[in-house]
Formats: C-alpha cells, structure tokens, sequence
C-alpha cells in the first residue's frame, strides 16, 4: 500500500500540463523537430567524390581551437604524421559522440516509458530520439569512412553506460544534469571548430554542421527541464 502510494506521487510529479511555459517550449521544438531535419544517408553524399577520403589530405590536421592541434608536440610532428593522428582523433570523437548519444537515447526511452498519456514530453522525447539515433549512424558511417579502428569512451564508461540510462526513470534530473555536462562541452567545440574557419574535409564539416544545428535543441530541452 504505501508501495504503491509512492509510486503515485512519483507519476504525479512527472504531470507537466500545468506549467503552461514549459508546455509551449515542448510545443516550438516538437515543431521544429518536424519542420526542421536531417537524415545521414540523403543530406550526406557519402560516396560522391567530393567526400573521398585519402590518407594525404591536409584538410585533416587538427584546427588550433583542438588542444591537441595546437600542441607544440602536435606542431613538431611532419605534415604527414600531423595527418594521421587528425584522422584518428576525429574519428575517435565521432565515436565518442555516438557512444554519449547511445546512452542518451536509452536514457529517453527509460524516461518516456513512465510518462503519463497526454503528456508533450512524450512526442518531443521521442524527436529526440529520432533525431540522435540518426546521428549516431551518421557518426558510425564517419567513422567507418575514415577507415580508423577507434575505441570512442574508455573502456570502463563502456562497460558500466547500460547501467547509466536506467537513472532517466527515477532520477531525470541526474540524468539531464548529465546529459548537459556531456553534451554542451561537444558542440561547444564543434561550434569554434566551425567558426575557425580552418578548411576542412566535407565529411567532418558536413557532420558539424548538421549535429550543432539539431543539438541545439536537444540542448534547450535538457536546460528547461
């Protein structure tokens, strides 16, 4: 009995109807979720030429906004070490990327499935949702273009990142907490990276430019909640 009583108030706490606010701030970015997207394998050209990938391509050495790019050891390295090593590095952020966006998706769905009927967290969530699945695949597809064999999270967040999603239920405040303290560090990067103005290999901008337009409001919903 008082099991269940405990239970109810938890559901009860997660009714948003009633803040009028953050109801129209779901609203505008499920609509921009719709009216606004992208997809990895028709706004990406993957095999058109302009995407090749060679392993003597200059537009892979790491920009200075990269710690490691304007590192003295990374300055003293030849052009063609310079190369590699960038090419590993983007592919291991890809790869990370993708890793934080699988436990977030995992994490939305844990949250979701607790959510009362009716409730607009729902539909957004599952924009969300939607919306990173696709850029881990984009994020793979990057990965595997590279041709770079890259571990992406150290080994231990891989193997404890099943037990992670599961705090989105009881604990969403944790969870978004989270979410914000890994998410605005990236595209925070990949925002000067673009900024730059270094020139760089179509894959690696492409990728960019689509994440830091569709992260943003991934990034408003996790600050309003």
């Amino acid at each position: 009995m008082v099991r269940t009583k405990m239970v109810q108030r938890w559901r009860r706490n997660m009714e948003v109807q009633d803040d009028a606010e953050y109801v129209d701030t779901l609203t505008t970015l499920s609509e921009g979720s719709v009216r606004r997207n992208f997809n990895p394998y028709t706004d990406i050209d993957w095999d058109s030429s302009e995407f090749a990938v060679f392993d003597n391509d200059p537009r892979w050495i790491l920009p200075r906004t990269d710690p490691l790019g304007r590192h003295p050891w990374y300055l003293a390295q030849s052009q063609e070490r310079q190369i590699k090593i960038g090419m590993w590095r983007q592919a291991n952020v890809a790869k990370v990327g993708l890793h934080f966006e699988s436990i977030l998706i995992r994490g939305l769905m844990n949250y979701t499935f607790w959510v009362p009927n009716g409730s607009p967290e729902y539909r957004y969530c599952l924009h969300e949702s939607v919306e990173e699945c696709n850029h881990t695949m984009m994020f793979q597809e990057m990965v595997n273009r590279v041709g770079a064999d890259v571990p992406g999270m150290p080994r231990l967040l891989r193997w404890i990142s099943p037990l992670i999603p599961l705090v989105a239920g009881p604990l969403p405040v944790a969870f978004f907490f989270g979410v914000l303290a890994g998410a605005e560090p990236i595209d925070h990067t990949q925002k000067n990276v673009l900024r730059e103005g270094k020139s760089l290999h179509p894959i690696m901008e492409r990728v960019m430019a689509i994440h830091v337009a569709e992260e943003a409001r991934h990034i408003s919903f996790a600050h309003e909640y």
